[in-house]
C-alpha cells in the first residue's frame, strides 16, 4: 500500500449538512492521531494473514467434508440400484462417520481450547484421540524449549499438524505417522512423516492429497514446504520456518 495512514471515509454528498456529525461528543475520529508506518504495515499483514486462513478453511472444507459427502450419496445412489447387496450401504456408513469426525475436527481447530491452555503437544494428544477409519499408530514428540509463538503462529502451525496427520490417515495406509517439532540451528522445523504406500510426487498436482492447504499454511508462516515421498517408500512433509519470521 502506498498510503502512509487510514484516512477518514468522507460523507457522501447527497446527506444532509451535519449528518455526519452525529457522533457523541468525545467521539470525533478526526482527531484521532494516524497510524505509524509501522502500524500501518502490521495491520496489512495481519488483514492479509486473516483473509489466507479464510482460503485455507475453505480448502480443507473442499478436500474433506465436501468430497466425503459426495462419495457417500454417490454409494447410495449404487445402493438403491443394488439393493441385495449391503456393500455399498457399509461403504456409505463409514465415509459418513468419517464426514462426521471431519467436522469434529474442523470445528476443534477452529477454536481449540487445549492449545490456548496447554499447548500445541497437548492439542495434538487431544486431536490424534478423535475417531478415524486408519489404525495407524501416532506418536508425537514436541521439544519443551521453542521459540515464542504469537497465538495466530501457534494455531496456524497446529492446523499444519492437523492437515498433515489428516491426510496421512486417509491416503497413506500408513501403520505408524511419526510427528515432531524441534529447533534446528535458526529454523523451527515441524514433520509429518509415515510408512505407507506413498506417492510419485513428480506426477501430481498441489491440490491433491490436500497438498494445497498445506501450502497455504507454509505462506501464512513465512516457511518453506518440502514434501518427500515415493511409491512403497512412504512421505514425509517437513515445514520449516525460520525463526527471525517467529512473533514479528
Amino acid at each position: 500500500m502506498s498510503s502512509h495512514f487510514l484516512s477518514n471515509p468522507t460523507p457522501s454528498s447527497d446527506e444532509p449538512n451535519g449528518a455526519h456529525s452525529t457522533a457523541p461528543p468525545g467521539n470525533d475520529v478526526s482527531k484521532l492521531t494516524p497510524l505509524s508506518q509501522e502500524a500501518q504495515a502490521n495491520l496489512w499483514r495481519y488483514i492479509d494473514h486473516l483473509e489466507r486462513w479464510r482460503q485455507s478453511i475453505g480448502f480443507e472444507i473442499h478436500d474433506g467434508l465436501t468430497q466425503q459427502i459426495t462419495a457417500a450419496l454417490l454409494f447410495l445412489e449404487a445402493y438403491d440400484k443394488e439393493k441385495p447387496d449391503s456393500t455399498s450401504l457399509d461403504r456409505c456408513r463409514a465415509i459418513l462417520e468419517e464426514a462426521l469426525a471431519e467436522s469434529r475436527r474442523l470445528i476443534q481447530g477452529l477454536n481449540p481450547k487445549r492449545l490456548d491452555e496447554e499447548g500445541i503437544e497437548a492439542a495434538l494428544q487431544e486431536f490424534i484421540k478423535l475417531p478415524s477409519l486408519s489404525t495407524a499408530q501416532i506418536h508425537v514428540e514436541i521439544d519443551r524449549d521453542l521459540p515464542r509463538l504469537a497465538p495466530w503462529q501457534r494455531s496456524c502451525l497446529f492446523r499444519f499438524f492437523q492437515e498433515s496427520i489428516t491426510n496421512a490417515r486417509k491416503h497413506s495406509e500408513a501403520i505408524r505417522i511419526d510427528v515432531s517439532l524441534g529447533q534446528r540451528g535458526q529454523s523451527l522445523i515441524a514433520c509429518v512423516q509415515d510408512d505407507g504406500i506413498g506417492f510419485d510426487v513428480e506426477s501430481i498436482e498441489l491440490t491433491s492429497y490436500g497438498l494445497t492447504g498445506l501450502k497455504q499454511k507454509a505462506d501464512l508462516l513465512e516457511g518453506k514446504l518440502t514434501i518427500e515421498s515415493a511409491p512403497k517408500h512412504g512421505t514425509k512433509i517437513e515445514l520449516c520456518i525460520p525463526v527471525e519470521a517467529i512473533n514479528h
